[in-house]
């Protein structure tokens, strides 16, 4: 989540196959002139044996590649797995169950082993696929999630305070439904009082490949014996891991200088933190809401968000994902650890290589194959995208597949 082979026509040109006469036991009849076939048939033979060393050499280069990166990752997992942690807790926002989404759950559970896979959907049909998908997961319907805020008033805000269409569809689902989903692991801290302190907000159309390390000894805490500091004793003793390697949207940083009065943080290589999960401590995510809701219940930061939203670039106007890291990286710059280098890549090999595999299926929808994943961890990546929404080809949106897709 087999190989895909191209084949193509060999044939010689039409000078030898005409100039070329073979008798039955094969070969050349008296009185054809065939001075000239050997020397072309030579250097057919010779183009095709270059191209195959040249192809030889390049994926030699390749493997060898492959193998210093992914040995170092490989003994950088090994020491990881010496340290012990906590079990934790996973939200994930999906509109509907999926090859993709089984995907992310089975390979969650394979390398994470969560307690909990808590799961928001939009019905109960849904509900009832996802929790076939494994005994850890726990499926919610968004409607009766949060304190009451349905997609419904999502939209019709969107539709009379910025007045925007709020039926649009975007990336695989309707603008409504893309910054109720953001809502609702924004607000999971608040819904589920009994989540893990540190917990894991994953978008389950990205397929975790191998162990990862997400909470790490903070250098910088004190001795546990330290009790001179009240205030200390009570700050995680650990950092979180946050990854590098997002894109960047203007919408994403004006609503946050909007929000906050200062500038959304990024990576030192210049990249984002719109990574598609992060580790959420629940202390800081609800001091978060609260600064963010400027008094206004305890709902008002879903509003405050919406009215800081400009209606020009709604399409990607808010990221829950930068927003939260960056105030954290604010407030409490000791608490995050940064990945070395992007470990992750948003479409195996490409959004093509997904449009040529879904031709391997009678269904023909983008499922993810084993042999694909495979070859994606052997290369050194820590999780892949499989964002089928964003792939007009894939269908995700058909009516047909309005309840699952691709299962």
């Amino acid at each position: 989540m087999g190989p895909f082979h191209r084949t193509a026509r060999e044939g010689q040109p039409l000078a030898d196959v005409e100039s070329r006469v073979i008798s039955p036991r094969g070969n050349a009849l008296p009185g054809v002139n065939n001075a000239h076939t050997p020397r072309r048939r030579g250097r057919h033979h010779g183009y095709q044996r270059f191209w195959e060393w040249l192809l030889l050499a390049l994926l030699a280069l390749c493997i060898v590649a492959s193998f210093v990166r992914f040995h170092s990752h490989v003994k950088e997992l090994e020491a990881q797995r010496l340290r012990p942690s906590a079990p934790i807790d996973v939200v994930g926002v999906s509109l509907k169950p999926s090859c993709v989404t089984r995907q992310a759950v089975a390979s969650l559970n394979l390398h994470l082993k969560p307690r909990i896979i808590h799961v928001v959907t939009t019905n109960a049909d849904k509900c009832k696929i996802y929790a076939s998908f494994a005994p850890n997961v726990v499926c919610h319907l968004q409607d009766d999630f949060l304190d009451g805020l349905t997609v419904e008033r999502v939209g019709q805000y969107i539709q009379h305070s910025l007045g925007l269409d709020q039926h649009k569809h975007f990336k695989g689902r309707e603008l409504s439904g893309w910054y109720m989903q953001q809502f609702l692991k924004l607000g999971s801290a608040l819904a589920l009082p009994g989540l893990s302190d540190h917990y894991l907000v994953w978008d389950l159309d990205m397929i975790l490949l191998s162990p990862v390390q997400l909470l790490w000894p903070d250098p910088s805490a004190p001795a546990a014996s330290d009790a001179s500091d009240p205030a200390a004793s009570e700050a995680p003793v650990v950092q979180t891991l946050v990854n590098v390697g997002g894109s960047i949207a203007p919408g994403y940083m004006a609503t946050f200088r909007r929000l906050m009065r200062r500038s959304v943080e990024f990576a030192p290589d210049g990249s984002s933190f719109v990574t598609h999960w992060m580790v959420v401590y629940k202390p800081y995510l609800l001091e978060f809401l609260r600064e963010l809701s400027a008094g206004e219940g305890r709902l008002g930061w879903v509003w405050r968000i919406l009215a800081a939203v400009e209606p020009s670039s709604a399409d990607l106007g808010f990221s829950e994902y930068a927003s939260y890291i960056s105030w954290v990286r604010q407030r409490y710059p000791g608490s995050q650890r940064l990945a070395s280098r992007k470990t992750w890549v948003r479409h195996p090999f490409g959004q093509a290589t997904v449009r040529l595999l879904r031709l391997l299926r009678a269904d023909r929808c983008c499922c993810p194959s084993a042999w694909l994943l495979r070859m994606l961890r052997a290369l050194g990546f820590v999780y892949t995208g499989y964002e089928v929404g964003h792939i007009d080809e894939c269908r995700y949106s058909a009516p047909e597949y309005g309840t699952a897709y691709g299962l």
